[in-house]
């Protein structure tokens, strides 16, 4: 299935681009079905191709979207997801921000507040995928003062439709 992903970080030294209805129009029919060509994009959102292929090209360039294909783990045999809490210390940050983006596991991480200081889903083929990483290599990172784990039992929602509005939907 190839979808459409809002891109949800930004280099401090980018801009935010200024993104209008005509934008969020296409980026919400996008995220519907990204295999549309420029010329059905068009007339859903009532332009021109050229228009939209132009528009399509900036928001990429720009890193506002990324057009890409999104597996669903279950069905690629990944039948354990986790959920990770980490609670660090602060010192390691980047250290620690480093190595978790190097581990394949780990398809998402972000900094958060709250109990934990980092939060990450990690996908496994077993139990003892998870139990090596979590007791081996995760536990290996200097910083990391404790973790939990929580195990998706059942996917209910794996949405990637982030960053428009009902509203901007046709």
């Amino acid at each position: 299935m190839a979808i459409i992903v809002i891109s949800p970080h930004r280099r401090k030294d980018q801009r935010m681009p200024r993104l209008d209805r005509l934008d969020h129009k296409i980026i919400a029919i996008l995220q519907e079905n990204a295999r549309l060509t420029n010329s059905e994009v068009a007339e859903l959102v009532g332009s021109s191709e050229p228009t939209v292929r132009r528009r399509i090209d900036r928001l990429v360039r720009e890193d506002v979207i990324k057009i890409v294909a999104v597996a669903t783990p279950f069905q690629l045999g990944y039948n354990v997801v986790a959920i990770l809490g980490i609670q660090i210390d602060q010192g390691y940050l980047q250290q620690i921000e480093t190595a978790l983006l190097a581990m394949p596991e780990i398809r998402f991480a972000g900094i958060t507040l709250g109990s934990y200081d980092l939060v990450a889903e990690a996908w496994f083929q077993s139990n003892a995928e998870l139990l090596t990483f979590l007791t081996g290599r995760l536990s290996a990172i200097p910083g990391i003062k404790r973790t939990e784990s929580l195990q998706v039992l059942k996917m209910l929602k794996y949405a990637y439709d982030w960053g428009t509005q009902p509203s901007a939907r046709v």
